[in-house]
């Protein structure tokens, strides 16, 4: 079932064109809880773009707070994660909106978890403090699922700035939770925080793959891969081959390999070598 929807979103990403998820609303809602969050998600790849339209298309899922009622959140979160993809990096006009949604948000950690990708999405790379103390705030309430999220939002708010602060607020944070979904978000959004940045990410990457714990030194190879994206860095490459192949968890070493993708992006005939 996903793997269906998955593969419609993907072929039709950014056409509008959203004919089979709508002629096929019953086979649609046979997705349950996860699979209903990314399905209602899948609309805003659909969409990317077309922002005139973005809340029309998804009112019928979107939160309603006056009503008061909550009937699905798995779909409320996917709607608003929708709206961040449809709004990605030009979010100017829905900022606001899912700012709100995110505080009505309450303690709903499922309709928390969408609002905070949204919402990152559509303030990326803008190094938006409000927003990022927003997000501090749904990370430190500790709970597993919202965590996650925030800390993936996190990092692309704070897209490529390389901020000290952020990196240091969010690796502390990362030792002092126990919850490996937050860890994981955090993993992901500090890579995101060194975007482009190359040979400056360089001793946080030496800090990451010494760490104890292999999430965050998968971490550590994500770094890598956001850092030197598409630069075909030969330094970089040594580095991911070489934890490739002596990480002694196999998380990090897929991780390392998935890496070396990031960074020949745009170089396919250099991959097979």
């Amino acid at each position: 079932h996903s793997a269906t929807v998955f593969a419609n979103v993907l072929m039709h990403a950014g056409t509008t064109s959203d004919t089979f998820l709508r002629e096929n609303l019953d086979w649609l809602k046979r997705a349950t809880n996860w699979a209903k969050f990314s399905a209602t998600a899948a609309l805003g790849v659909i969409h990317k773009g077309h922002l005139k339209e973005g809340l029309s298309v998804l009112s019928t899922y979107l939160p309603k707070p006056e009503s008061g009622a909550s009937p699905s959140p798995y779909s409320e979160g996917g709607s608003l994660y929708a709206l961040g993809m449809i709004h990605a990096n030009q979010g100017e006009n829905i900022i606001q909106y899912l700012l709100t949604a995110l505080r009505n948000a309450g303690n709903n950690e499922i309709v928390l978890h969408g609002a905070c990708l949204g919402l990152g999405l559509a303030a990326m790379g803008t190094n938006n403090d409000e927003i990022y103390e927003e997000l501090k705030t749904v990370l430190y309430t500790d709970s597993a699922v919202s965590g996650e999220g925030a800390g993936v939002a996190m990092g692309l708010v704070m897209l490529g700035t390389a901020s000290g602060r952020a990196v240091d607020e969010m690796l502390a944070y990362a030792h002092d939770t126990q919850h490996e979904k937050t860890i994981r978000g955090l993993a992901m959004g500090i890579a995101l925080v060194m975007y482009g940045r190359e040979e400056g990410c360089d001793t946080l990457v030496e800090q990451l793959t010494r760490d104890k714990d292999p999430i965050l030194r998968y971490g550590g190879m994500y770094t890598i891969a956001m850092a030197y994206c598409g630069t075909a860095n030969n330094s970089a490459l040594k580095r991911l081959l070489h934890v490739a192949v002596s990480d002694v968890n196999d998380d990090v070493r897929r991780v390392a390999v998935m890496g070396l993708g990031f960074v020949l992006a745009g170089l396919p005939e250099q991959c097979p070598r």
